[in-house]
């Protein structure tokens, strides 16, 4: 709100009340550039002539504490600053308000808002109007419901409203409302503490850190450093939150507290008649004044700085008498950047606050220090810290309101000797080992920003106040992509400490100055420490400009970052088989730890570079058309989609064949697996992803949907499996079939349940071999699914569960967790999964078993892919084997070994006369071990579209070999 030469820093809306912080800095607030006069520019604001007169309420504080109570209180206050002897302020009680400020002339409704006229920001003429809020009534009014909750006194015993700021960079009018709900014997204390804070804040003292290690662990707890604690430190600490008393003889002004004041309020020449009985300031004072710079000479702004005299006798840091200052106060912390714009959420020019001389940047000023009591002169200690990074915002600690910057390289101590009263001392410090910006540059601007690098990935610095990266590059409609950048210290490792980054994007058409199409509207909104992301989705072709800038506007050499365009352009080829296969995605940003996935499914990433990704895609899983191609990052959570990227075809010939299904009498109420397996039209390649319809076509079952009809997909296998219970001894149909027409059917009826019973089979385990098994059971009460049952598993010798007790599932459930083997030849292990009570072998158990097998005698049965005959330009397929022992169980845990040679494709040889030998172009041998159901699956060796013979030889045992041949013709 402006008006009348004045700049609202209160403003009172209809709906509550929202203040506006001015820039925090040395001082509270220092003029800026776009609202100021011009000749204010860099200053702090503070009051005209350092005159303060203020004006109390009429009424009560509260029950106990009566108006004139309420002055006493007050004028103590007042008086603790007016006591600075090197101080030109005067605060002074100047009158009364006219009225008794209550819940009854405070009001706020949806429509409008009634305030008595001399609180106003507009009465000027009571600069400082001071409300006893008997009943908290006007700070519920003006800051919510129970704003004014006197268990909350540390923090609401006292609101303060700095709310009108003139132009020629004084305070013109300011608010203090003292809670009565506090005003009670045991927080009077309290009360005391909060209204001589208060009125630090209105004189303009910004928030101080001295002795700040005391609580921050770096420096040790003393009785010496807590007589240093600042009464203006942003958190209230000397007194007791609770009520309790404050630290004894602690409720005054500290070494730091005065040396604000005094470089806030100078007494000098030109004032000293009007405060008769001080001191001139410089003269009666030390001044300790320099720049910290980054190794190249930009100041390194937000380092607080503290001085501490010598104890002439330990020559040590005398802790009672720190004074504390941050570097590049008088800077402006915050003038906005082009990706959340330059305005504050009032509508205000950022820069209305701090100054735009960069020689202000990393300049400090320790000046207006008292020498010790009773020295006449002494050596100081000078040292450099970080600001603590949970001071911000209303706590803010020096300029960086918006997140502090920890300080790049080693921070020296100086030693500053033998100043006396009058004397001064300049110390400027460059930091030798600084970040500087051997990665800087080459970021563009914004009528010219520069090319994504072709890997999608970079490292650059924000450098230089106010310094913005902006880059391009060209877009094709129908994707979305991810934009990253991430905050790194010296060290390269990630940060929160540093940039503050903020990203935004515009069509490269757009005029410089212009708001971005969209943005990031704070930083740090990703999964990791110091990462920015932003999504965006493109409609067309074209180009984006990209802007990354910090929050605060700023821009220094340590402000180092990674950038990355996570975007996938394009898909090659465009179409494939309902089946799956092999694609290529060409993009940028791509890292190893990226997922794929086709239409929702998890795609097998096969090789990978930052631009170009080969993956096997599942198989169609039903759908047909174009279906999305997805790359994420599950690190960082960025994710780019290419829609449509990929058309599947359908399949009208699949086959289908039972694996394992209930027949004749089965248990009642026990679920019982129905298997098929899908496979094309050659019935053995799986046809993965194709969708089976159960449906009980007569009697009376269940199935593990719960509906009479139910729709499974194929695993990449080919393979889905629904479960069946009998529900009645009639006999009931079920019918496992494909949207082609194709079905197979399970007849069966039900039986007496057991409690418990087996869903898995013997495990045939290669003697030797150390296999992972999970056996399935089911447990039943009433002849329903049992969910939540504890089950016990055991084994004999050689066989040991990881988990020994699991539990049912929603569907009765149980798995066990076992690991069988090695068994000595001709050895068969029990294992059981019993009910609490159950005996292995009889009732409440059920019982599995693991065989030993020779894998010697093993043989190989052809499963698929051992055919195969193509066009050079087709994949070929997995070879599908099943190892099966002598009697023809499948064998699990036995090693095969497949030969390849792959050689150059020749025609078949001539009747008569020599042919010459195919060149061999590549060998490999492949040993894979089998799984439980005894199968391996072998992934050709080939040339891409390149024509080819390939001999395969599979072995396993000693007896079993199987050969064959896949022709990849021209």
């Amino acid at each position: 709100m402006m008006g009348s030469g004045k700049r609202a820093i209160l403003t009172i809306l209809l709906m509550g009340l929202e203040v506006t912080i001015a820039l925090a800095g040395g001082p509270r607030w220092v003029a800026g550039s776009s609202y100021f006069d011009p000749a204010v520019k860099g200053k702090p604001i503070v009051w005209k002539h350092g005159l303060i007169n203020y004006y109390a309420d009429l009424g009560d504080l509260s029950a106990t504490v009566n108006q004139s109570q309420a002055n006493a209180m007050v004028a103590a206050a007042a008086a603790v600053w007016n006591g600075v002897p090197t101080a030109a302020i005067s605060i002074q009680a100047a009158g009364s308000l006219a009225e008794d400020v209550n819940g009854s002339n405070v009001l706020l409704t949806s429509t409008t808002f009634t305030i008595p006229g001399d609180i106003d920001i507009s009465a000027t003429d009571k600069p400082l109007a001071i409300v006893y809020d008997y009943d908290g009534s006007v700070i519920d009014t003006l800051l919510g419901d129970d704003a004014s909750d006197p268990m909350a006194c540390n923090g609401n015993g006292v609101e303060l409203f700095v709310d009108s700021l003139a132009t020629d960079g004084t305070v013109a009018h300011a608010l203090m409302i003292v809670n009565g709900r506090c005003a009670t014997p045991d927080k009077t204390s309290l009360l005391q503490y909060l209204i001589l804070r208060a009125f630090g804040r209105a004189l303009g003292l910004d928030w101080s850190q001295a002795n700040e290690g005391v609580f921050t662990g770096t420096i040790p707890w003393s009785w010496d450093a807590l007589e240093g604690w600042p009464l203006m430190h942003p958190v209230e600490r000397i007194c007791n939150s609770n009520g309790g008393s404050c630290m004894p003889g602690s409720v005054g002004l500290r070494w730091d507290d005065i040396a604000a004041l005094n470089r806030l309020y100078p007494v000098t020449a030109a004032n000293l008649a009007s405060f008769p009985g001080k001191t001139l300031t410089a003269a009666a004072t030390v001044s300790i004044q320099g720049t910290i710079r980054f190794r190249l000479g930009q100041g390194m702004q937000g380092v607080n700085v503290i001085a501490r005299p010598l104890d002439p006798d330990t020559g040590q840091p005398d802790m009672r008498y720190p004074v504390a200052a941050v570097s590049g106060a008088l800077f402006a912390g915050n003038a906005g950047n082009p990706v959340s714009g330059l305005l504050d959420a009032e509508r205000n020019p950022l820069n209305d606050f701090g100054s735009d001389d960069n020689s202000f940047e990393g300049w400090y000023d320790l000046s207006g220090i008292p020498l010790p009591p009773g020295a006449t002169q002494a050596d100081y200690q000078i040292t450099f810290e970080a600001v603590n990074s949970i001071d911000t915002a209303g706590y803010a600690v020096g300029p960086y309101m918006t997140g502090q910057v920890s300080p790049s390289g080693t921070m020296p101590v100086l030693m500053a000797r033998g100043l006396s009263a009058g004397s001064s001392a300049t110390e400027d410090v460059t930091i030798a080992d600084s970040d500087q910006d051997p990665e800087s540059g080459g970021d563009g601007s914004e009528l010219s920003p520069a090319q994504v690098a072709g890997n999608g990935e970079w490292m650059a610095r924000l450098n230089g106040y106010g310094h913005t990266s902006w880059f391009q590059w060209h877009f094709r409609a129908g994707r979305t992509l991810t934009i990253e950048a991430q905050s790194l210290d010296s060290a390269r490792q990630v940060t929160g400490d540093k940039a503050r980054i903020l990203l935004g994007v515009w069509h490269a058409g757009d005029q410089p100055g212009t708001p971005p199409i969209l943005n990031t509207t704070q930083p740090f909104v990703g999964d990791e420490v110091g990462l920015t992301l932003l999504r965006v989705q493109t409609l067309t072709d074209g180009q984006l400009r990209l802007g990354i800038a910090d929050e605060r506007g700023d821009g220094r050499p340590d402000f180092l970052y990674r950038g990355r365009v996570l975007y996938a352009d394009s898909v090659t080829p465009e179409r494939i088989s309902t089946d799956g296969g092999p694609v290529v995605i060409h993009g940028m940003g791509f890292r190893p730890q990226n997922v794929v996935t086709v239409n929702g499914a998890i795609a097998a990433i096969t090789s990978l570079t930052s631009t170009e990704i080969t993956a096997i895609a599942p198989p169609a899983a039903g759908a047909t058309g174009n279906v999305d191609v997805a790359v994420t990052d599950p690190a960082t959570l960025g994710s780019t989609t290419i829609q449509g990227a990929l058309s599947y075809d359908a399949q009208n010939d699949d086959q289908i064949g039972i694996l394992t299904a209930p027949q004749n009498t089965v248990s009642m109420g026990v679920p019982l697996p129905f298997t098929v397996r899908v496979a094309a039209s050659d019935g053995v390649t799986p046809a993965g992803g194709v969708k089976i319809t159960y449906t009980v076509t007569n009697g009376t079952a269940m199935l593990g949907c719960g509906q009479t009809s139910c729709v499974v997909t194929a695993s990449g296998d080919g393979i889905a499996t629904m479960t069946v219970t009998a529900t009645a001894v009639s006999t009931a149909v079920v019918v496992a079939s494909l949207a082609n027409g194709a079905s197979v059917e399970a007849h069966f009826k039900g039986g007496q349940a057991p409690q418990i019973a087996p869903l898995t089979g013997t495990l045939y385990l290669a003697q030797g071999a150390v296999f992972n098994w999970n056996p399935q059971a089911i447990v039943l009460a009433a002849g329903s699914p049992f969910p939540g049952q504890s089950v016990m598993w055991s084994a004999g010798a050689g066989v040991s569960a990881t988990a020994a007790t699991s539990i049912s599932d929603t569907q009765g459930a149980v798995t066990g967790q076992l690991i069988a083997g090695p068994l000595p030849p001709a050895t068969t292990v029990q294992v059981n999964a019993c009910l609490p009570g159950g005996t292995p072998g009889g009732a409440g158990c059920a019982s599995f078993a693991v065989a030993s097998v020779h894998p010697e005698v093993a043989d190989l049965i052809p499963v698929g892919g051992t055919a195969q005959v193509l066009s050079a330009d087709e994949p070929a397929q997995p070879v599908i084997l099943r190892v099966v022992d002598a009697a023809g169980h499948p064998m699990a845990g036995a090693i095969v070994n497949f030969y390849e040679t792959l050689k150059e494709w020749t025609p078949a040889c001539p009747d008569s006369g020599r042919y010459p030998a195919a060149a061999v172009l590549a060998t490999k041998t492949v040993q894979i071990v089998s799984g439980a159901d005894g199968l391996v699956s072998l992934v050709p060796l080939a040339k891409s579209g390149i024509a080819t013979r390939l001999d395969v030889l599979a072995t396993t045992g000693s007896l079993a070999a199987l050969e064959f041949e896949i022709e990849q013709h021209p």
